[in-house]
């Protein structure tokens, strides 16, 4: 969280500069995952924290397998939790603009940097329109997560 998202964009610019993955979806992902790591990790944290710390020794004295464990008991008691933190992830990368601003191109383009392009070119119907659309997707995103979230509480 203390990395700036433009410092950020110019450091994967700099040293994945001329790379395979330079200018492909790959790398907007990367830095995408790397910029807004600090909340969903703080999600993750809490949420297993609040678990029963004799779990893993509980599972271990009758030979469950840590696979099994993770499958089976930490997954569903967190489950509410890993839908909360896929939702942080895609309403920040919907709108983020900072990190990927170097990254992208045209083939690859976030359309929240449409909203700058458009807003520059003084396009202000055109950038109006582009930020309801992601509005809307992230509503529509927020409603399909809560949904999702109720029903793994069930």
């Amino acid at each position: 969280m203390a990395i700036p998202g433009i410092v950020l964009g110019l450091a994967y610019m700099m040293f994945f500069k001329g790379s395979i993955i330079y200018s492909t979806i790959d790398i907007l992902i990367m830095v995408n995952l790397v910029h807004f790591f600090a909340s969903p990790y703080l999600m993750a944290y809490n949420a297993l924290n609040k678990l029963n710390a004799n779990l893993e020794a509980v599972g271990q004295t009758l030979g469950i397998p840590h696979r099994r464990m993770i499958l089976d008991v930490f997954i569903p008691q967190t489950s509410g939790t890993i839908v909360e933190m896929a939702s942080c992830f895609f309403v920040n990368c919907m709108v983020t603009i900072s990190a990927v601003a170097f990254l992208a191109n045209v083939s690859h383009m976030p359309l929240a940097l449409l909203i700058s392009d458009f807003d520059t070119q003084m396009l202000v119907e055109c950038a109006a329109l582009v930020s309801i659309v992601i509005f809307v997707a992230n509503v529509a995103a927020k409603v399909v997560f809560a949904a999702v979230k109720r029903t793994l509480a069930k």
